[in-house]
């Protein structure tokens, strides 16, 4: 109870003060101000935080109606070191929106169920995905949309990023994730569909129209060439064109670490003398873990984390109790 509340303290300090925080938590026994997403949006105005605490019970499928910022702890969160103090992520089924929820961002999730993106500025960012991202313009344009440092791993045959509907999708803006799907397409955008592909790391097929597609690792599969614009990529075989940087056919096991040691995402980090290294078009390296913004272990929120907290079981009246936490700004 105390190392959860100190977290909350730290998470508030570091936001806006007219912007409201609020804490979800469905564990029992947590006196936290609610314990689902519907009765805390039915509570919170535009434009404040919503932050779900790591639970073994998913929250479940969630709409959003209003400007609300959804934060979770992160994922893999046993795996790499000085994540969180309380191990469990924030589980959640399907996400949508109504009208009204233009401008919602998300980040540090764990994600089992269908993300449909159908109004315009939202931001799915630093959430581990198990299921696809789909986006639907069948009733609107859709603008404005980062898909940013998540972990997108689908074992099933379906797409990690679908789109649908006849009216246009602009300014889409898909970087540092690494999407893995079985048998199947990573990315599956139609002629409507335009935007920027950076730094991602792709396992299966890649499939889109007007797209600067840059600073990629592709590690199986093909890329379409649609109207697109490719440089400084990386491909296992011959998926993007020779010129303008592009490397053909490069060994992988000469590009990452790899497992042995490693943890799930960590394994994807570049290798003393990986070609990847100093291979992006600004003169950073190619993958997720290159500049401007790189993927973070865990999917690590951007707000401080306590990650270690020592308290001995009693005090004294004097000096009362010595409690040392590590913190971590991510």
């Amino acid at each position: 109870m105390k190392r959860i509340s100190l977290l909350i303290i730290i998470f508030a300090m570091s936001l806006s003060s007219e912007a409201k925080v609020w804490r979800i938590n469905n564990n029992p026994g947590i006196d936290a101000d609610f314990t689902s997403f519907s009765s805390a949006q039915n509570t919170a105005n535009n434009g404040d935080t919503l932050y779900f605490e790591g639970s073994v019970v998913s929250y479940g499928n969630i709409a959003l109606s209003k400007k609300l910022t959804i934060i979770g702890p992160g994922y893999f969160l046993t795996e790499n070191p000085e994540t969180q103090a309380v191990l469990s992520s924030a589980k959640f089924g399907s996400i949508s929106f109504n009208q009204g929820g233009e401008g919602s961002s998300f980040m540090g999730l764990e994600i089992h169920g269908i993300v449909t993106i159908s109004l315009n500025q939202i931001s799915i960012e630093r959430c581990l995905i198990w299921d696809r991202i789909s986006i639907n313009s069948s009733t609107q344009p859709i603008g404005n949309t980062l898909i940013l440092n998540n972990y997108i791993f689908i074992n099933s045959y379906t797409y990690g990023i679908n789109q649908t509907g006849n009216n246009p999708v602009y300014n889409l803006i898909i970087s540092h994730n690494f999407i893995r799907t079985y048998d199947s397409r990573a990315i599956n955008l139609n002629e409507n569909v335009s935007g920027v592909l950076s730094n991602n790391i792709f396992q299966k097929d890649v499939w889109c129209y007007n797209f600067i597609f840059t600073n990629n690792i592709q590690t199986d599969g093909i890329s379409k060439i649609n109207n697109n614009i490719f440089f400084n990529n990386i491909g296992n075989s011959n998926q993007f064109p020779i010129g303008n940087n592009n490397q053909q056919n490069i060994n992988m096991v000469d590009v990452f670490v790899g497992v042995t040691g490693q943890s799930t995402d960590g394994q994807w980090q570049l290798k003393a003398g990986s070609p990847a290294i100093a291979s992006a078009n600004n003169g950073g390296d190619c993958g997720i873990f290159g500049d401007p913004t790189p993927y973070v272990l865990s999917g690590m929120p951007a707000i401080p984390a306590v990650f270690e907290i020592n308290m001995p079981a009693s005090g004294n009246n004097i000096d009362g109790i010595p409690v040392t936490i590590k913190v971590k700004s991510h």
